[in-house]
């Protein structure tokens, strides 16, 4: 398994703010995720972060996808000679079985992937930028391990990158990060609200003072996302390659595959990919989903969402090798973590177990973190 680039991620993250105010290079961040693609745009002297879904569909150059009242927020990129409709309003080109996403471990090296994170640079692009320093990209632990994926993305996005439309950027050095690192450089930004979780406990652990004390710790993060459920066992500032992994198919596409499984057999008819989007919306609004104009209550699904992330949980603690005896703080980052904190709390009573405020970026905004600190180097 790799090591990390960055030696000390607290200290990677204490230089950022060190350096706050000097002239600063380029820097940006991208995670493509399986559910969400997030990323760092310029917003005057500063950053923001924004997100659109991982789904590229094929471009369609008829004229119907004009009508309307409005143009949708997409961008039209190449990739191998054909174009892909990405951005945040791809949903509305979606139709039928065409779910435009990739829930493979070879999801990096795919098409999908390409246009996506040529999508990301086209948001950045469209904002302003020409040249990028420090390009921050994300892959699942599992990915990020493997030398040649991380020498792959480097290889493919260094250089001048065509982006549609007589659009493109140059990006000059790519870095590559495991995707719950990104938290764990962030984490000292919400002391207050860890320190809130640490006293509820009542367990060993006794409140932080400062962001250093995390150096002490054994924090265990944990990323469940769309398709795998990733994990970082990370001591004194540096990850544990032992302890460390992911298990494919044990996130979120898994929770909402099993749901549309139950509820296509009581409704007695098979449910395609394209009603997926429908029901993670649901699930995650806690509404009922509406199928052929009757509405599906999906709270009587609980056991069936529990069964799967409980399954997931105990891959992760069998890859841990027993790890977890040393753990002194959980940490979760990425979408909708509440059920797997409320299994980990059940499962781990006297560890904390915290979710990063915002917890949908917090691996990106520490990606730009990162970046911008090893930019300043």
């Amino acid at each position: 398994m790799a090591q990390s680039n960055t030696p000390k991620l607290r200290e990677v993250a204490r230089t950022e703010k060190d350096n706050a105010g000097s002239a600063a290079p380029v820097v940006r961040a991208i995670d493509v995720g399986f559910g969400l693609v997030k990323l760092s745009v310029p917003d005057g002297d500063s950053v923001e972060f924004i997100s659109f879904p991982s789904m590229a569909i094929p471009a369609d150059a008829s004229a119907v996808r004009t009508l309307g009242t409005r143009r949708r927020d997409t961008f039209d990129v190449p990739v191998n000679g054909a174009l892909y409709e990405v951005g945040r309003d791809v949903g509305l080109a979606q139709a039928g079985g065409s779910f435009g996403r990739d829930v493979t471990d070879e999801f990096y090296r795919g098409t999908i992937y390409e246009a996506l994170t040529k999508g990301a640079l086209r948001y950045m692009a469209e904002a302003g930028d020409i040249t990028i320093d420090v390009l921050v990209l994300g892959l699942p632990v599992n990915q990020y391990n493997d030398a040649k994926r991380r020498d792959h993305l480097r290889a493919t996005y260094e250089g001048g990158i065509d982006l549609g439309d007589g659009k493109s950027i140059k990006v000059r050095k790519v870095i590559v990060q495991a995707q719950p690192m990104g938290g764990y450089a962030a984490l000292d930004d919400h002391l207050d609200e860890l320190n809130q979780v640490i006293r509820s406990t009542g367990g060993a652990l006794q409140p932080l003072h400062s962001g250093e004390e995390l150096d002490d710790l054994a924090v265990l993060m944990i990323d469940p996302g769309e398709h795998t459920l990733d994990w970082l066992l990370i001591q004194q500032g540096t990850i544990n390659p032992r302890a460390s992994g992911a298990a494919s198919d044990a996130g979120r596409h898994r929770v909402v595959r099993s749901v549309q499984e139950s509820l296509g057999a009581d409704v007695g008819r098979p449910l395609g990919p394209a009603v997926m989007p429908r029901i993670n919306e649901a699930l995650r609004r806690k509404i009922p989903v509406k199928l052929s104009g009757v509405a599906h209550d999906l709270t009587r699904y609980e056991p069936v969402i529990m069964s799967v992330v409980e399954d997931s949980i105990n891959r992760m603690v069998d890859g841990l090798r027993d790890a977890h005896e040393i753990v002194d703080l959980i940490v979760l980052v990425g979408g909708h973590p509440e059920r797997y904190r409320d299994v980990l709390a059940k499962r781990f009573p006297a560890i904390p177990v915290f979710i990063m405020p915002e917890s949908m970026a917090a691996n990106v905004r520490g990606f730009q973190m990162i970046g911008e600190a090893l930019a300043q180097g």
